[in-house]
């Protein structure tokens, strides 16, 4: 038997100003696709032979370019015509939040699978993997045979759930009956940091739903958050349970009511955990945490959900406060044209430099004087998957205790190997700010005492206020409802 794979992932912010070209997505052919996707043994184990097209992976960002999307879609496609004749099934890794300019539908999943179904035709078995920050409807389940998201945000089970989903394809493939999706499409929409697995009503849910796939009848389930950062009628929360058999299908709609109806009687739940509040109360509270490492979130230019990390919003409030002796690192404000110019110079040297692209108010222009104390390079992932993107330039600013990084591209610093190839310890510092919104599943161990900063940008938290014109009414928490009533 042979399986065709192929993988497409970007998280689509249209409040971004950038947006995603094809020159940003990290393409992989042949063995280097197979090897990306993470789940070679899985079938070759089982016998069964992998049948590659691309990987197309990208970090969060703007919205894609036609131009990119249809050259990823186009060439998947292709690949897919020309193998038909030999393939016994398809195993997809997709986002559900890949947002695509001029495209009708927005999302980029949804026109593929759609497009798919039409080569394939309604009965050849296909498997999605999805992140449960993307938009989940029956359409696009009624184009699937399994469907699954990750459990965990942050999202520590991606592999993990990558290699689950090629299992139970391997169990379709080997005993090929009826498998298709229910789904139960909520009006809820809430961003990732209210709705962290650690917490409630996600960390129940969650249980519930590996109750429910304790029972052999239901073959897989999950809880999809969905994503609200580029407008369209996709948005809201889901659950998916797929049937083991025809006969469970009665089964399973049961468990999709009650873990729905669990999450709607829990909504005011979905909130923020932990500390947050606006920047003057966050940078007071690090400031107050008598102990290291403390670190603040910039969560309205979180580089992990897309942001510019053109923010100086930060930079501006630390400046502004009284930090009481402590060490501060500001990790970091993206600006290039900045980071062009202390690349000229050398360690050592005294700098005055307006630091700020200037696009809005977020990233207004903030006068800085000081000496540029460390210059190092500014990287993306960690071991075989790090590459730098240029330098990182650590400027010390006048009579404070001030250290801000200055980076040439948006960068989320959430390793430890990321501090060290910028030449500076985590932990010398007793504060940290980053560019992100929950904590990064590596950083957590490192941090003493979080608190999220809910700065403006476009990545802000107080997400009620974003203009959504195409999304079902009502919505919560948009409008005040009573009643769940289930989006068609």
């Amino acid at each position: 038997m042979k399986v065709f794979v192929a993988h497409m992932s970007a998280e689509c912010n249209e409040r971004v100003t950038r947006d995603a070209k094809l020159s940003d997505f990290k393409l992989l052919y042949g063995e280097d696709c197979i090897e990306a996707m993470r789940i070679r043994d899985v079938f070759e184990d089982a016998g069964i032979e992998i049948v590659p097209s691309l990987y197309a992976g990208i970090n969060p960002s703007g919205m894609i370019e036609r131009e990119a999307y249809d050259f990823i879609s186009g060439r998947i496609l292709d690949d897919l015509r020309a193998h038909l004749h030999e393939i016994d099934a398809i195993y997809l890794q997709l986002h559900g939040a890949s947002g695509v300019l001029g495209l009708d539908c927005v999302s980029g999943e949804h026109d593929l699978l759609r497009r798919i179904r039409t080569v394939t035709g309604v009965h050849l078995p296909i498997a999605v993997s999805l992140d449960p920050h993307g938009n989940v409807t029956a359409e696009l389940a009624s184009y699937t045979n399994i469907l699954r998201c990750y459990r965990e945000s942050p999202h520590i089970d991606t592999v993990d759930t990558w290699r689950t989903v090629a299992a139970k394809l391997i169990d379709l493939m080997r005993d090929r009956r009826p498998m298709h999706p229910i789904v139960r499409k909520l009006p809820i929409i809430v961003e990732g940091e209210r709705s962290v697995s650690a917490n409630e009503p996600m960390r129940s849910i969650n249980r519930l739903l590996d109750e429910a796939e304790a029972d052999e009848r239901v073959f897989s389930g999950s809880y999809h958050v969905g994503y609200l950062r580029h407008d369209d009628d996709k948005l809201g929360a889901a659950v998916v349970v797929v049937p083991n058999r025809p006969e469970d299908a009665g089964h399973c709609a049961e468990v999709a009511d009650r873990i729905a109806r669990y999450a709607w009687d829990h909504r005011a739940e979905f909130t923020f955990g932990g500390n947050y509040g606006d920047p003057a109360t966050a940078v007071a509270q690090a400031v107050a945490f008598d102990g290291k490492t403390a670190v603040i979130t910039d969560s309205g230019d979180n580089c992990g959900a897309g942001a510019t990390g053109y923010g100086t919003v930060m930079v501006r409030e630390l400046l502004a406060a009284d930090l009481r002796g402590k060490r501060v690192l500001v990790a970091g404000v993206n600006d290039p044209a900045s980071c062009e110019m202390l690349s000229g110079r050398a360690v050592g040297d005294r700098v005055e430099f307006m630091l700020g692209v200037g696009e809005d108010e977020v990233s207004e222009p903030v006068a800085i004087s000081g000496v540029l104390s460390v210059r190092g390079e500014a990287t993306l992932g960690v071991g075989v998957r790090e590459h730098s993107v240029g330098p990182a330039c650590i400027v010390t600013v006048d009579g404070t205790g001030l250290d801000v990084l200055v980076m040439p591209r948006n960068v989320q610093y959430g390793h430890m190997e990321q501090f060290a190839a910028a030449g500076v310890d985590f932990h010398d510092y007793d504060i940290v700010v980053v560019k992100m919104g929950y904590l990064d599943t590596y950083l957590i161990p490192e941090t003493a005492y979080h608190v999220m900063a809910l700065t403006g940008g476009p990545t802000d938290q107080i997400y009620e206020k974003i203009p959504l014109r195409r999304i079902f009414r009502p919505m919560w928490p948009i409008d005040e409802m009573d009643e769940l009533v289930y989006i068609e």
